[in-house]
């Protein structure tokens, strides 16, 4: 088993700044356990694809950068562990269950549909199944992820913390928006409980600045990693950004379009733009 989660950390000559940035839904290394009915293809269709690499510069601003390497089909990060359908797990479940309307659709923290149709498995998953994926996945990369944004709020008693995304350019019948064109951004804050307003204001009006449709709170406003670790009267705010997937990517072919270019080059401006802003406030 390759290692689930990678961090990268600023050099040693570069100032350190509390600014955490996740991507955990751009891993494609498929444990070979899963054996879904699906072909690889298919399953990448529900990959934040690339996303990795256009944040990928960001310990040079001074943050640190953490990755799953394992797909979001195997196991979501950015799902609560209660979040369990147990009608797909073969014998009796013995954790508690708090089903939300991601699982409804086959896509809670074990994936059981690709974009609420087609169905990844012949079988159901054995408890030991699914408590495996838990222990040896999830709980890994939130491991690493509460002890950075720990080490960092310690050390100068306030974190930021981006959680990166990528969405289809539009929804189904399956989604919350229904079968319509997507705005270009969408952040989400889980309605202004997770980070500070003056943080997303501060992205959603760089973004506007630059030309771009930006969205807030829908159709995404952020699940389990803004809601698990934005706690803003304690001085740890998390904010979910998602990119449009059309401004970056062939989303059949899960390869770059002749924008990627572009969007890469806006990301850089905006996570410098990010890491003005922690600066400025570190600084007072």
């Amino acid at each position: 088993m390759s290692d689930p989660v990678i961090v990268v950390s600023p050099s040693s000559d570069t100032p350190v700044l509390p600014l955490v940035f996740d991507s955990p839904h751009s891993g494609f290394d498929y444990p070979e356990d899963m054996r879904s009915i699906l072909s690889n293809k298919v399953l990448r269709q529900t990959e934040d694809a690339f996303i990795d690499a256009l944040f990928g510069h960001v310990p040079v601003l001074g943050a640190v950068l953490i990755k799953a390497t394992f797909p979001r089909c195997y196991i979501d990060p950015n799902r609560s562990t209660d979040d369990v359908q147990v009608d797909a797990i073969d014998g009796d479940w013995p954790h508690p269950v708090i089903n939300s309307i991601k699982t409804n659709r086959g896509a809670g923290l074990i994936f059981t549909k690709i974009q609420g149709e087609e169905v990844l498995y012949d079988r159901k998953l054995s408890v030991a199944e699914v408590e495996n994926r838990i222990a040896n996945y999830w709980q890994p990369y939130h491991n690493q992820l509460s002890a950075e944004l720990d080490r960092l709020h310690s050390a100068h008693g306030q974190v930021w913390h981006i959680n990166c995304h990528s969405m289809p350019a539009k929804g189904n019948i399956h989604t919350e928006d229904g079968e319509v064109e997507r705005a270009d951004f969408v952040l989400g804050d889980r309605d202004g409980t997770t980070c500070a307003p003056e943080f997303t204001n501060a992205i959603e009006e760089y973004l506007s600045g630059r030309g771009y449709d930006v969205g807030i709170n829908f159709p995404m406003k952020g699940v389990e990693l803004v809601r698990k670790y934005g706690r803003p009267d304690e001085a740890r705010h998390s904010l979910q950004i998602e990119v449009n997937r059309r401004f970056y990517m062939d989303e059949v072919e899960i390869t770059k379009n002749d924008r990627y270019a572009e969007t890469a080059s806006v990301l850089a401006d905006m996570n410098a733009m990010i890491a003005d802003f922690v600066r400025d406030r570190v600084s007072v």
